[in-house]
C-alpha cells in the first residue's frame, strides 16, 4: 500500500495534506477525470479506493444513484443487460438461431412474467416518491453509459461486443430494475417447481410401491415417500426455540381423507419438461442454484471484547464471473443529508442491499416459508369465439391470454399466448390439456414494494426504524438480522405468509394422506389462500438473553421438528435445511459467548468452520462396516451378509482395509484442501480422510437408494437424501420402509437382484470398492496423493456463455481461466457437504465434487460508537473486463478466506484513494 500511495502522490493524486503530513479529505485528492451526464442537478464526486468501490458524495441522493447507475454500467454493463434479457425473455434477440433452446429460454421466463410484475410494481409507486425518483434517477445513470455504448465512446469488453451489438441495447429503465429485483424475490422464495417434483414423486410411488402389491419387496417401500422426504430437520436447532404461536398438535389429520389425488402423469410430465426451459435461464443467468443457503448472526455487545455488537451475514448464492455483487458507498451527509451507507448491490439495482450505514448494520439469509402453491385446474373448452374456463367454487372462470412476442436475431418473431388463471397465477403450457392444466400461484404474482424496505433500511438509525422499513418487505422473505450502535441485535421474518384453508392442511406425513401444499392442490376452490398471518405473528427475536441471534435457514421455531409442518397454528412451509450448519453454528456461538470475549476475528474464522457435518456422524458407521469386512476377508463365513462383496473385492481387500484406517483416524473431522503451499502431516492426513469419506459416501447413497429412485423417476435433492443416509445409518427404526424382522429398513436390498438380500455393510463396502477404483483412476496409486483439494474445487464461472452462443473456446472471464497454470481445475477447497463454509457437491454423483454455489460475500461488521468497522471480500471483483485491475482481485482474498477491512470514513476513503472523479451536468 504504501508503494501504491507514493505512486499517486508521484502522479499529483493528492493536492493538499492533513495536519499528519497525509491526505485526510476528499478535496485533498486531485481529481483525475471529468465525465457529465445529463440529468445531474449538482456535481458528485467518486473516490474509486484501492478495491475498486466507488464512495460516491452528493448534495442529492438522486445525484448520487444516478452517478451509481452509471459506474455500475462502467464496470458491470454486459453482465446487467445479459440479466435483463435473461429475466425479461430477451435472449432470443441475440443468438436464437443459433441457441433453439434461447426460445423455449425466452417463452418460459415470460410466462412467469416478471417484466409484467415489475410493470405492476412500478405503477403502483406514488409519484415524487422517494422510492419512484430514485429508480428513475439510477436507470438515467445506467442509460447514460449505454449511450455512450451506443455512440462507439465506450464498448462491452472482448468478444462480447460481437454477442451483444449496440444497435439492439435499449435504454434501461425503473421497469429493468424491478424486474430484476423481482426475480431475485423468486429464486429466494419460489418453491412451485420443488412441489412438482415431490408431487410426481408421490405419483411415482403410488404406481411403483403399491401397499398392496404382491410382491413383498414392493409392498414394503410403500411409505418411503416418508424416507426419502422426510420434513423433520436433521438437527433439532432453531433461532427461537418455544415461540408462543406453535404449539404443535393444535390441528389433527382427518382419519377419514385417504391418499391425496394426483395430476396425470401426462400433466406432471408437462411440468418438468417446461422446468427444463426455466433450469436453462438459471443455467445462462447463474439463477438459484437448487440449495438456497446462507448463515447470519448477530451478537450482543456484552459478549464481546469491545463492548460493541457484532453483526455476520455470508449469503450462499450463486458464484459467477461477475459475481452477483458490486460494492458501493453513497453518501449525501457531507452536504447534511440522510444518506451514509456502504455494501453491496445486486448488479442492476440501484442502493445497498445488504450493508451498514453509520447506525445499523444488516444481513439475511432465505427463510424457506411456503409461499407458493400449484393448483391442478379442471378445465372445461369454451367452443367458438368463447374462452376456456376453469371451474372455481362452482363457477366457471374464463382464463386470461397475454400476447407475447418474442424478437430472433435474424427472421421473424415468435408469437405466443400466456394463459393465466385469474385467481391463481400463470398456466404452466407443457400441463394442459383439453380438460386440465396446472398453475401457480405465488405471491410475488401481484405488485409489492420490497424496494420501499430496503430504501428504508439505507437510512434507518434505530432498531425502531429499521423494523419500520421492513414492514415493506412482502416478497422473498428473509432472515434480517440487524445490529445497531445503539447496542440493539434484532432478528425479524417479515413477509406475507398465506394462511391456507384447513382443507389443506390435513396432510399426515406418516401415513400419506390428507392434503397438503407439498402437493399439487385441486384448483376447485377448496385448498385456497384465506388471508395473511398477522405481522404481530410472524417470527421475530430482540436481545435474547442467550446473548446471540442466529439463523442458515433452517426451521426457526420448530414447526417441522416433529415432522409435521402441517398441524400447528400457523403453517410456515416445509423446505427448510436440515440443520447441520446451524448446529455447528449454534454450538460455536454458545462456546463463544460464555468466554464473552467475542471479536470480528471469531466471526470470520466461524464464518470459514469446514468441520465435516456428515463426517462427524456417519465416518464411524462406515469404519465398523468395514471391520467387518477384514474380519470376513480374515475368515470367511464369519459374516454371511459380506461373503459376496469380500470375494468380489479380491486383493483390493488391502486397499479398503488402508482406506478403513485412515478413516479411523479422522478424529478432528477437518476437512483441509492440502494442496497448496506445505501442509502439515496432520493436514494431509485429514485431507486424505475427507477424500476417502466424500467418494465412498454417495457411492453408498446411489447403491442402496439410487434403484427405488429410478423406479419413482424422482430423486431427493441432496438435502433430502442426505437426511435419508443418516437416518438409514443411525436409526432406521423410524422409518417407514424398517422392517421388524430384518432389524433394518429394507432400503439396503437391491431391488435388480432376484433371490438376493443385502445388507447395510455390502452396501459400504461396494461403496468402497467402488471409491478405490475411482480415486485411483483419477489421483493414482498413492493414498497419500489423494488430496481433498484436487477434486473439491470452485471456478467462478462466465455468466456470459459467449462459448455456447458464439461456438468458440474463449474463455478469459471465468477465474481462475481454463487456461490458468496453478488452479486450471478451480480454486481447491476445503469443506464437504453442509459445513458453515458452504460448499455443496451432489450427494449422487461420486464424480464431481465441484461447487458453484456458496459465500457471495463474506462480512462482518462491529457497531461501534463512532460508526460501522466492516471487513468483507467478494467472490471476484468489482470489474468483468478481464483486462481491468479489480476484475479478480477480490477472489484471491476469499479463496484464502480472508476479509480485510472496508472504508467507510472519509479518512480511510481517502487514504487508500486509486483515482478521484468528478460526475457533473
Amino acid at each position: 500500500m504504501k508503494k501504491l500511495l507514493g505512486i499517486m502522490l508521484a502522479l499529483g493524486l493528492f493536492s493538499g495534506c492533513g495536519d499528519d503530513g497525509g491526505p485526510s479529505k476528499i478535496e485533498d485528492l486531485k481529481v483525475m477525470e471529468e465525465i457529465q451526464i445529463s440529468g445531474l442537478s449538482g456535481t458528485v464526486d467518486v473516490v474509486l479506493d484501492d478495491r475498486g468501490m466507488p464512495h460516491i458524495y452528493g448534495d442529492d441522493i438522486n445525484d448520487v444513484l444516478m452517478a451509481q447507475g452509471y459506474l455500475m454500467a462502467r464496470d458491470r454493463m454486459a453482465q446487467m443487460e445479459f440479466l435483463r434479457r435473461g429475466i425479461e425473455g430477451g435472449l432470443a434477440e441475440i443468438a436464437g438461431t443459433i441457441d433453439a433452446s434461447l426460445v423455449e429460454a425466452d417463452k418460459s421466463v415470460r410466462v412467469l412474467g416478471f417484466l409484467r410484475q415489475a410493470q405492476a410494481m412500478y405503477d403502483d409507486l406514488e409519484d415524487g416518491s422517494a422510492v419512484k425518483d430514485g429508480l428513475d434517477a439510477f436507470a438515467a445513470g445506467v442509460t447514460a453509459y449505454i449511450d455512450e455504448i451506443r455512440s462507439g465512446d465506450a464498448a462491452f469488453p472482448g468478444v462480447i461486443s460481437t454477442l451483444i451489438r449496440a444497435d439492439i441495447l435499449q435504454d434501461w429503465t425503473a421497469v429493468d430494475t424491478l424486474a430484476l429485483a423481482r426475480y431475485q424475490t423468486y429464486s429466494l422464495s419460489y418453491s412451485g417447481w420443488a412441489e412438482i417434483d415431490l408431487t410426481a414423486a408421490a405419483l411415482g410411488i403410488q404406481t411403483a410401491f403399491p401397499a398392496n402389491d404382491p410382491d413383498e419387496r414392493l409392498s414394503k417401500r410403500a411409505g418411503i415417500f416418508y424416507d426419502f422426504w422426510n420434513f423433520a430437520p436433521a438437527e433439532d436447532v432453531t433461532t427461537k426455540a418455544g415461540f408462543s404461536l406453535y404449539d404443535s398438535g393444535t390441528k389433527k389429520p382427518s382419519n377419514k381423507i385417504g391418499p391425496p389425488r394426483l395430476p396425470s402423469r401426462e400433466v406432471l410430465t408437462g411440468a418438468l419438461k417446461f422446468r427444463k426451459a426455466i433450469d436453462r435461464v438459471h443455467e445462462l443467468i447463474g439463477g438459484p442454484s437448487g440449495d438456497r443457503g446462507s448463515n447470519n448472526w448477530t451478537v450482543l455487545g456484552s459478549k464481546t471484547a469491545s463492548g460493541n455488537p457484532i453483526m455476520a451475514n455470508d449469503p450462499h448464492l450463486s458464484l459467477p464471473s461477475p459475481g452477483v455483487w458490486w460494492y458501493a458507498h453513497l453518501n449525501t451527509m457531507r452536504a447534511g443529508g440522510d444518506w451514509d451507507v456502504q455494501g453491496v448491490s445486486f448488479a442492476g439495482m440501484p442502493i445497498v442491499v445488504l450493508g451498514y450505514n453509520r447506525n445499523i448494520a444488516w444481513g439475511a439469509t432465505v427463510t424457506n416459508y411456503d409461499v407458493s402453491d400449484v393448483y391442478h385446474e379442471t378445465i372445461t373448452a369454451g367452443g367458438g369465439t368463447n374462452p376456456d374456463t376453469v371451474s372455481f367454487n362452482g363457477q366457471d372462470v374464463p382464463i386470461e391470454k397475454i400476447h407475447e412476442v418474442i424478437k430472433l436475431n435474424i427472421g421473424d418473431p415468435v408469437e405466443f399466448d400466456v394463459e393465466t388463471v385469474p385467481h391463481h397465477g400463470p398456466i404452466i403450457p407443457e400441463t394442459r390439456t383439453d380438460t386440465s392444466a396446472l398453475s401457480v400461484r405465488w405471491t410475488g404474482n401481484v405488485a409489492t414494494r420490497e424496494m420501499d424496505a430496503f430504501f428504508g433500511l439505507n437510512i434507518a438509525t434505530t432498531v425502531d426504524e429499521a423494523k419500520e422499513a421492513l414492514k415493506s418487505f412482502e416478497v422473498g422473505s428473509q432472515n434480517f438480522n440487524i445490529a445497531t450502535r445503539d447496542g440493539d441485535i434484532y432478528w425479524s421474518t417479515q413477509s406475507n405468509v398465506p394462511i391456507r384453508d384447513p382443507r389443506a392442511l390435513t396432510y399426515d406425513p406418516a401415513t400419506g394422506t390428507g392434503y397438503c401444499p407439498v402437493f399439487a392442490l385441486p384448483g376447485t376452490g377448496e385448498y385456497e389462500w384465506t388471508g395473511r398471518i398477522p405481522d404481530e405473528d410472524i417470527p421475530t427475536d430482540q436481545n435474547p438473553a442467550a446473548g446471540f441471534i442466529a439463523t442458515a435457514n433452517q426451521d426457526g421455531v420448530g414447526t417441522s421438528l416433529d415432522g409435521n409442518p402441517f398441524n400447528d397454528q400457523y403453517y410456515l412451509g416445509w423446505e427448510f435445511n436440515l440443520g447441520h450448519r446451524m448446529a455447528r453454528i449454534h454450538s460455536r456461538l454458545t462456546e463463544l459467548v460464555s468466554e464473552e470475549n467475542i471479536t470480528p476475528q471469531d466471526m470470520q474464522d466461524l464464518q470459514s468452520e469446514h468441520r465435516s457435518s456428515l463426517g462427524v456422524k456417519l465416518a464411524g458407521v462406515i469404519v465398523s462396516a468395514l471391520d467387518r469386512a477384514e474380519e470376513e476377508h480374515s475368515s470367511s463365513g464369519t459374516h454371511a451378509d459380506l461373503t459376496a462383496a469380500v470375494t468380489e473385492a479380491g486383493s483390493k481387500m488391502s486397499k479398503v482395509i488402508e482406506m478403513r484406517d485412515r478413516l479411523s483416524a479422522w478424529t478432528s473431522f477437518d476437512t483441509p484442501a492440502a494442496v497448496e503451499g506445505d501442509p502439515s502431516d496432520q493436514e494431509i492426513a485429514d485431507s486424505v480422510a475427507t477424500t476417502i469419506f466424500n467418494a465412498i459416501l454417495p457411492r453408498v447413497i446411489s447403491l442402496s437408494f439410487g434403484d427405488e429412485a429410478d423406479l419413482i423417476g424422482v430423486r431427493p435433492s441432496s438435502g433430502m437424501i442426505g437426511k435419508t443416509i443418516q437416518h438409514a445409518m443411525l436409526d432406521p427404526q423410524n422409518m417407514a420402509t424398517y422392517d421388524s424382522a430384518l432389524g433394518d429398513t429394507v432400503l439396503w436390498d437391491d431391488l435388480a437382484t432376484d433371490g438376493v438380500e443385502e445388507s447395510r455393510d455390502d452396501r459400504i463396502l461396494r461403496a468402497a470398492v467402488a471409491a478405490l477404483d475411482f480415486l485411483e483412476g483419477k489421483l493414482g496409486a498413492d493414498m497419500e496423493e489423494w488430496r481433498w483439494g484436487k477434486l473439491h474445487t470452485v471456478r467462478f464461472k462466465t455468466l456470459v456463455p459467449v462459448d455456447d452462443m458464439l461456438g468458440q473456446t474463449y474463455d478469459t472471464y471465468s477465474i481462475p481461466t481454463p487456461d490458468d497454470p496453478d488452479f486450471p481445475d478451480g480454486f481447491p477447497r476445503h469443506g464437504d457437504w453442509e459445513v458453515p463454509d458452504a460448499c455443496h457437491f451432489s450427494l449422487w454423483s461420486g464424480t464431481d465434487y465441484t461447487y458453484g454455489s456458496g459465500p457471495s460475500q463474506r462480512v462482518v461488521v462491529e457497531m461501534t460508537p463512532e460508526g460501522p468497522k466492516a471487513f468483507n471480500a467478494l467472490p471476484g471483483g468489482q470489474q468483468h473486463d478481464p483486462e481491468g485491475e479489480h476484475h479478480a482481485d477480490e477472489a484471491e482474498l476469499w479463496r484464502r478466506n480472508e476479509a480485510p477491512p472496508m472504508y467507510f470514513f472519509e479518512k480511510d476513503v481517502v487514504k487508500h484513494a486509486e483515482e478521484r472523479i468528478q460526475l457533473t451536468p
